[in-house]
């Protein structure tokens, strides 16, 4: 994840959007925004980017609101 630091905010964000569409199936944009703000370094540019494909998201899906105060984690594998 280092090299994700050192990378132009364009690609970084390609980077982001590869990693959420490509998350496992039964793992919402939720839960993988929110894993992704827990383990990614907190630099503002990383940050604002996934809050921005998350809003992006919710217009999308207008009946479920991104909730931000909501801990991360991942569903039990079934």
């Amino acid at each position: 994840m280092r090299r994700l630091m050192n990378t132009p905010a364009a690609e970084r964000e390609q980077a982001l959007r590869w990693l959420i569409a490509n998350r496992r199936p039964d793992v919402s944009i939720e839960q993988t925004v929110r894993l992704m703000c827990a383990v990614l370094p907190r630099d503002l540019t990383t940050m604002q980017l996934l809050r921005r494909i998350a809003e992006e998201e919710d217009t999308k899906e207008p009946s479920r609101r991104f909730n931000w105060r909501m801990s991360p984690g991942l569903p039990p594998r079934e």
